[in-house]
């Protein structure tokens, strides 16, 4: 069971009891101890905004509160969602306009899988679809970039304890539009010889020869922009679609900047392990990757999870295809699958060692043979 401390009127989970009285018991001072306490209270937040300069002014800002305490920061979405599984902080200050994945598809995946840090939106636009989106999305906070220090302070504070807080005048402009959603992007299906039926079917299956010839079809058409715009609002209340990420990031490489359509196609491969997509998917988005960096594409087949992780052959087949026998890349496979090796056989000796030891002990119990 966790407990709560009161620190200034906000109750904050910490750790169990047990684990509580067992670092206060490590203590040796009442100094120390008050030490653990202080820091075990502060509220842990994640910034994520893609200018350096506004992380870093906002790291200073929120560090003169004594009970708050900036554990990371992160320049985009695909980053902060990194970030937020490796820190788990309490809470996350989120820009909106990132390139790849934005503030908003970035904040529906905290929610649902990380339900226990809150997000607050930080936006320069006052618009009530951009507030509405964000609220959909899951986000506790919605604040404008121009707000006081002291707004900002106080709608971390409030959310923190439990609250949804939005910046002062927002609240009339979502009154009326919160539960209606906005009209959807339109482009010309017709073109594509899809009906609407099975564009749709589309993007809820990811077809790997279909969602290929989708691409090629849209570019051939002109209608690239039309259909990321579409799918730009998709991905904000369907942030995991697989197929609309794929076709993002294809679309974003092969019409506009390979930079963003890496993020895509990254977190498109990694929410693919994560929902066990089959192998032929997850290639869809490695080789398409591949096309754009070969060597940061050849990193996702080895990331936990992954079905070639340990598929040597394949992985060194693939660097040496992709990037030739000379390369860094393919010499580094090499010597990491000769570590991994060395490595198992080191488990494996380990693992003997007491079996080998039991079984000498019984040797040295046998009596010896008298003649």
């Amino acid at each position: 069971m966790a407990i709560g401390l009161l620190v200034k009127g906000i109750r904050l989970s910490v750790h169990s009891p047990s684990w509580v009285l067992k670092k206060l018991a490590e203590c040796s001072t009442a100094a120390c101890c008050l030490l653990l306490l202080t820091r075990l209270c502060m509220i842990q937040i994640l910034l994520v905004d893609d200018q350096a300069m506004i992380r870093d002014s906002m790291t200073l800002l929120l560090e003169q509160a004594p009970d708050f305490q900036v554990v990371g920061t992160a320049d985009s979405g695909q980053r902060a969602i990194e970030q937020v599984a490796a820190l788990r902080p309490d809470l996350v200050l989120c820009d909106i306009e990132m390139p790849g994945m934005n503030g908003i598809a970035a904040t529906q995946v905290i929610h649902q899988r990380f339900p226990k840090t809150k997000v607050i939106v930080l936006s320069s636009h006052d618009d009530e679809a951009y507030l509405a989106n964000a609220l959909r999305a899951g986000a506790k906070g919605y604040l404008l970039k121009n707000s006081t220090a002291a707004d900002l302070i106080d709608t971390v504070r409030l959310v923190q304890r439990g609250h949804s807080q939005m910046g002062p005048g927002l609240v009339e402009k979502i009154v009326d539009r919160v539960v209606e959603p906005r009209p959807s992007a339109m482009f010309d299906l017709a073109a594509l010889k899809l009906s609407d039926a099975d564009f749709r079917l589309l993007l809820e299956h990811f077809d790997v020869e279909a969602l290929p010839k989708l691409v090629e079809d849209a570019i051939a058409h002109a209608l690239a922009t039309p259909l990321l715009a579409f799918l730009e609002q998709y991905l904000e209340t369907r942030s995991t679609s697989l197929a609309a990420l794929y076709l993002s990031g294809a679309l974003i490489h092969r019409s506009r900047q390979p930079g963003s359509a890496l993020l895509y196609l990254k977190f498109g491969f990694e929410e693919g392990v994560r929902q066990q997509l089959p192998p032929a998917g997850l290639l869809l988005f490695y080789r398409e990757g591949c096309c754009i960096n070969a060597d940061a594409a050849a990193a996702w087949l080895t990331q936990s999870g992954s079905p070639w992780a340990d598929d040597w052959p394949f992985l060194l087949a693939e660097a040496a295809d992709r990037s030739g026998t000379d390369s860094p890349l393919y010499r580094s496979l090499c010597l990491l699958w000769r570590i991994r090796a060395m490595q198992l056989i080191c488990d494996y000796t380990i693992e003997l060692a007491p079996k080998l030891a039991a079984l000498q002990s019984g040797f040295d119990a046998i009596p010896p043979l008298t003649l």
